[in-house]
């Protein structure tokens, strides 16, 4: 009678251990790659959410799920959004998440002097927008040199337009703490400014040369001096490494050897050092820089002097900027 009983107890406590052990199981999902979403339409109700997490393989005890949301009075507080998961998902943690609205993200860095054409390549990279429709959006908005360059973060599912106005909410950011009073400029001073620091910040490689740079191209334009630099017409041609005479000839309002004065508009998208050189340059008399091939550049006062330094450094090979002397 005693083994009897000693042997029902066993059994009854393996029953037990299976129950709670499968128990147990059922409160985490399935596993789940790195970075699965899940869509979480607006105005459904807990059931509808229940079934799609468990379709999804989320959530595996979809009665103690529903339970949990009753029993709280949570069912009416599920948030719509996309949900990233990965991994086995915990039942409760699933709960918590939908909860409180934990949405998923993707991070777009955007490097300092990146184009609006570039930026719209990784927006389409993304599934946010076509790279020919932000282009089109950013030409007839005149966005270009007024989208700071940084790392966001945004919910999937983003526009454009929500892309865009954060990167000009962080762009006011940025030059009203370099210059609190810049909002009393007129709108051509700010595009002036934001036109030298998209400049300077495709010639310059050495944040400390970059107020000596911003400088020339104020004196050049003072003296009406053509700035004849070579960044404005890679603008246009693209990204050449080094330019020929031919490409110096190219018809266009940016080809700043041909025209003097400023490009029609910003070449780029400036960072925070380019924009603080164009807002406060040096105050020096040189008029041409040439590069000596390292990232710095030999900066020059009169032309002799600039050929002298032309003479040395592209013996090299080496690239030069304002070469000419007007």
């Amino acid at each position: 009678m005693r083994n009897l009983f000693i042997g029902m107890t066993f059994v009854v406590g393996i029953t037990i251990a299976i129950l709670l052990a499968r128990y147990h199981a059922s409160l985490y999902g399935d596993l789940q790659p790195p970075g699965t979403l899940v869509e979480i339409p607006r105005n459904i109700n807990a059931d509808h959410v229940a079934r799609l997490l468990g379709e999804k393989g989320i959530v595996k005890n979809t009665r103690l799920f529903l339970k949990v949301l009753t029993r709280n009075n949570l069912d009416k507080k599920i948030r719509a959004g996309i949900y990233e998961f990965a991994g086995r998902p915990y039942i409760y943690d699933v709960i918590d998440a939908l909860i409180k609205g934990k949405i998923a993200y993707i991070k777009l860095v955007f490097p300092e002097g990146i184009t609006c054409h570039e930026i719209g390549k990784i927006l389409e990279q993304e599934g946010i927008c076509a790279s020919a429709e932000f282009d089109d959006f950013a030409k007839k908005q005149g966005l270009e040199g007024f989208l700071f360059p940084d790392t966001y973060k945004f919910p999937y599912g983003v526009s454009k337009e929500a892309v865009v106005k954060k990167m000009i909410e962080r762009f006011q950011d940025v030059v009203q703490s370099i210059k609190p009073d810049i909002i009393n400029l007129s709108r051509d001073e700010l595009v002036k400014i934001i036109t030298i620091a998209s400049i300077v910040e495709k010639e310059a490689e050495v944040d400390s040369e970059r107020p000596v740079i911003a400088g020339i191209f104020y004196n050049r334009l003072k003296r009406n001096m053509p700035l004849q630099s070579c960044a404005t017409i890679k603008y246009v041609i693209g990204n050449k490494k080094n330019l020929g005479l031919q490409d110096l000839k190219v018809q266009s309002p940016y080809n700043t050897y041909k025209h003097r004065g400023l490009p029609p508009s910003p070449i780029c998208n400036p960072g925070r050092k380019s924009l603080e050189a164009a807002i406060y340059p040096s105050k020096t008399s040189y008029l041409f820089f040439v590069s000596k091939g390292d990232g710095r550049h030999y900066f020059s006062t009169t032309y002799s002097e600039h050929l002298s330094a032309k003479s040395f450094y592209i013996s090299d090979g080496l690239s030069s900027e304002t070469e000419k002397k007007q």
